[in-house]
């Protein structure tokens, strides 16, 4: 059976009643000074499914994968504040050569494309001078 809330006018005082669903339009009499009619009260009713399809376990989940990611950002943003950044070694199939116009070479020599090549050799020759 339900249970409804109900305030009275005269005292203010506040009461929950368990009745069937045919009997909450009837008067009720406030138990502390005997004032009737009550007001019914609306009050919010707690509804929790259980399961994986409801959102409260999204809910949940979603927050633990937010505080999961902020703690996974703050370590990364730690690792690069102390390591050193990576950067491209002149290779060609994994062969290193000593620059990116020796890489370009070997790379026409093998018939691969060498654009990508030139580019890297060109930066590399403005940034030696």
């Amino acid at each position: 059976m339900p249970t409804y809330a109900y305030r009275c006018p005269e005292c203010g005082h506040e009461f929950d009643k368990i009745l069937r669903i045919s009997q909450y339009k009837d008067p009720q009499t406030c138990p502390e000074c005997g004032h009737s009619p009550a007001k019914k009260l609306i009050t919010p009713f707690n509804f929790n499914l259980p399961g994986d399809d409801f959102p409260g376990k999204n809910n949940r989940i979603k927050n633990q994968m937010r505080k999961k990611n902020e703690r996974l950002d703050k370590k990364q943003n730690e690792r690069k504040f102390y390591e050193k950044p990576m950067t491209l070694a002149p290779n060609v199939d994994g062969e290193r050569t000593n620059s990116w116009s020796d890489a370009a070479k070997l790379a026409k020599d093998k018939g691969k494309d060498t654009s990508g090549y030139e580019r890297l050799a060109k930066k590399e020759k403005k940034e030696a001078r």
